[in-house]
């Protein structure tokens, strides 16, 4: 992770991409909006999102709550900056790995993954991400902002499997997509910064690696869809049905 150092920053965490209003068009307006929304983040990160109060963002900015509602009346457009400023930073992320022409697309898939690990060890993302999803549960505003938010994440995901598996459809893609990130990011509360099982945060990644370049290599469509028996079901529907020895009937 890019590393930011400045006031009211968290160390190690990454940069909020600079976001403009309507009425930050001056420098001291551009830098108050910027101070907001790092306060914001680290509201988020520090309390999660009982702490994701107009009040609470303008003490940590060391503003007043007026001149915090002359930029964001609204909460859901803070949160809406926040995540935009966010997200900006993985989509460059994201890009320069799915598009590195230098990496075939087998290692694009892996860089990927083990980039989306390795993020769930910041500070940042153990604390953000989680926060999120919980006021997502409560929160129309926060739930859309948390589905574009996962879905640049998988579109990534998708391209690079584009690359490997030309012969699926998009459809097809999409799902595996989905089925990799959700796995990952199911793994925060468990190798997270701080979380009791961090330090198992490479081995995880090296299991993901192979796990889901060889889902990915191996997978065919009618399985995706569920028109292919799972492994081992079919060997036992045939011995249902052909039991031998034990059904017929004694010689003789």
């Amino acid at each position: 992770m890019r590393k930011f150092f400045g006031s009211a920053i968290l160390p190690g965490v990454r940069k909020l991409r600079p976001q403009t209003r309507d009425n930050s068009a001056s420098a001291r307006g551009h830098q108050t909006v910027a101070s907001i929304l790092e306060a914001a983040r680290d509201a988020l990160v520090e309390e999660g999102y009982p702490g994701l109060t107009m009040r609470n963002i303008a003490r940590r900015a060391g503003i007043t709550l007026g001149n915090l509602s002359y930029y964001y009346a609204k909460r859901d457009d803070l949160l809406h900056d926040l995540l935009e400023a966010v997200i900006q930073g993985y989509v460059e992320d994201f890009d320069r790995i799915a598009e590195n022409v230098e990496r075939s697309s087998e290692e694009r898939l892996e860089d990927m993954i083990r980039f989306v690990i390795g993020d769930l060890a910041t500070k940042e993302t153990t604390g953000f991400f989680p926060a999120l999803w919980g006021l997502a549960a409560h929160n129309e505003v926060a739930a859309r902002e948390m589905n574009y938010v996962y879905g640049v994440e998988r579109e990534a995901f998708a391209r690079v499997i584009e690359g490997m598996r030309p012969d699926l459809s998009k459809k097809d893609r999409e799902i595996l997509a989905l089925f990799i990130s959700a796995s990952i990011e199911g793994h925060t509360m468990f190798i997270g910064h701080g979380r009791d099982r961090a330090a198992d945060g490479q081995a995880i990644a090296n299991v993901a690696t192979h796990s889901f370049l060889s889902l990915v290599r191996s997978i065919d469509a009618a399985t995706i869809r569920g028109l292919t028996p799972a492994a081992g079901t079919s060997r036992r529907s045939s011995a249902r049905k052909s039991p031998g020895a034990r059904s017929a009937k004694p010689a003789g």
